[in-house]
């Protein structure tokens, strides 16, 4: 684990920004060295899981991270992180899904969205922070290499991206660019898309969900929290260990 991180970064500051843009992204979070490593391991897990789906499509996702290497847990439990989204979302919250995503040379397919859990939130959004995304470069992200579009104060408009220009570059709309070992944190509510890798090389991330507790989660975390070891009270905070779950009404009595 990188030390000092809090040190090095002003919390304070980057909550302003997620305030006022819907995002910031964080310079290193972590050293080069410790992305390439999580990117060694992940790049090992992407040829175990591909098939001819993933190659066809030009991109790949793998799912429950948390259990298939400590360095994940690592970087999900990474105090500035959590420290953010501590202040941010509140001292309960939780990771909603935590998994990797890597676009491959050729992938082309983008579209305007914001982010869990406003795919499904009736419009006008709630005006309160329930979510917030976390991106890992695993990779230096590169205007080339598909680095993500973003709208900045998209998190401020209250609804989904309209149907007609879903597909269509924003004008104000900017790349996010940055070397690995650098986080962007951003308001769920956030308007991005994908851009298409046009290299000869692979670009990959880590993409950490957080939430409010009383939302459901993307991915079954509790589920994963059987195959770790020892679980520490974060990572079982984390993976859902004290969210509610739903029973019975009866007389206790």
């Amino acid at each position: 684990m990188d030390k000092g991180s809090n040190e090095q970064h002003d919390v304070s500051k980057i909550i302003a920004e997620l305030d006022e843009r819907g995002f910031c992204v964080i310079p290193g979070v972590i050293t080069t060295e410790k992305a390439d490593e999580a990117r060694t391991v992940l790049e090992g897990l992407l040829a175990e899981e591909a098939t001819e789906g993933t190659w066809r499509a030009r991109t790949q996702r793998v799912a429950r991270i948390a259990v298939k290497d400590p360095i994940f847990v690592e970087l999900m439990t990474h105090p500035l992180i959590v420290s953010i989204w501590r202040e941010y979302l509140d001292e309960d919250m939780i990771c909603s899904t935590w998994t990797s995503n890597t676009a491959y040379p050729g992938f082309n397919r983008y579209g305007w969205h914001p982010d869990f859990p406003f795919q499904f939130v009736n419009q006008p959004w709630p005006t309160d922070n329930v979510s917030g995304q976390t991106m890992w470069l695993l990779d230096d992200l590169t205007e080339e290499n598909g680095g993500t579009g973003i709208l900045p104060y998209s998190h401020l408009k209250g609804h989904r991206p309209p149907e007609e220009i879903r597909h269509e570059w924003i004008e104000e709309a900017e790349i996010l660019t940055g070397q690995r070992g650098s986080v962007m944190v951003m308001n769920g509510k956030t308007w991005h898309s994908s851009r298409p890798n046009v290299t000869d090389k692979a670009r990959s991330v880590l993409l950490g969900m957080y939430c409010r507790p009383f939302y459901l989660t993307q991915e079954d975390m509790r589920a994963q929290l059987a195959d770790l070891e020892n679980p520490s009270e974060l990572v079982q905070q984390l993976m859902g260990a004290n969210q509610h779950q739903p029973g019975v009404v009866s007389n206790r009595y």
